[in-house]
């Protein structure tokens, strides 16, 4: 259409729709460039996880040289997370359940178990303490995070969640709306390039045609899934 000058009819584009993307046809939303030695299923799970991973970290203001506890980092968004801040120079402990800590070992972090007795192993594996905390698992763990960080307003304002849904009790801040849609273009090509370089990877559960939607959908319900569920028309 008029205006338009990123992208042209025929381009290969991965991002949001505006209408939902359980169809073969949808309107694009905010869109990049599909690098071509990116897969489909790839570019399909990359933009929710990634946008979301980078949002909380910038919303952070984490940096090369801090420590970051990731409550849930074997998840999607979790794990995108751990390696977009391994690879700017963040030490990253990592909580997961024990047959993910081998997972996160691969992706540069330093992998805790959940449960009693979490803020002791965070202490633990950060004898120097951390700097900041990103929660994408919820279960809880908010007045963890504040212990961790040492309490009160200053601490609150280091810690952002995108799954606890008493973040407003504890005076931490929810984050669950993307960016400028400018800002969002922009930093999912720059994901998409890391991706078809190797040095970003979103972990596939599985994959499945348009028309096994609602098998999709179980598999996602049922809480027991590694990775993403891609849907292919």
């Amino acid at each position: 259409g008029e205006g338009v000058t990123d992208v042209a009819v025929g381009d290969e584009v991965l991002g949001w729709t505006k209408t939902g993307a359980y169809a073969e046809y949808a309107i694009a939303g905010t869109v990049a460039p599909k690098p071509a030695g990116l897969s489909w299923e790839a570019a399909a799970s990359l933009p929710v996880a990634g946008e979301t991973a980078q949002r909380v970290l910038d919303l952070l203001r984490v940096r090369e040289g801090e420590t970051l506890f990731l409550h849930g980092a074997a998840g999607v968004v979790g794990s995108v997370a751990v390696q977009l801040a391994v690879a700017a120079g963040i030490t990253v402990i990592g909580s997961a359940s024990e047959s993910n800590h081998a997972y996160l070992r691969e992706l540069g972090a330093i992998p805790v178990a959940y449960g009693d007795g979490l803020a002791d192993r965070v202490g633990a594996a950060a004898p120097e303490g951390v700097d900041a905390v990103f929660d994408a698992a919820g279960h809880g763990v908010l007045p963890v995070a504040i212990e961790l960080l040492g309490g009160g307003d200053a601490a609150k304002e280091r810690i952002v969640t995108i799954a606890a849904t008493d973040a407003e009790e504890h005076g931490i801040v929810f984050s669950g709306v993307t960016g400028e849609p400018e800002a969002v273009r922009a930093g999912l090509a720059a994901q998409a390039r890391l991706a078809v370089e190797g040095a970003l990877t979103v972990r596939l559960a599985e994959t499945l045609p348009l028309k096994e939607a609602a098998r999709a959908q179980e598999l996602s319900e049922s809480g027991h899934v590694r990775g993403k569920i891609v849907l292919i028309p």
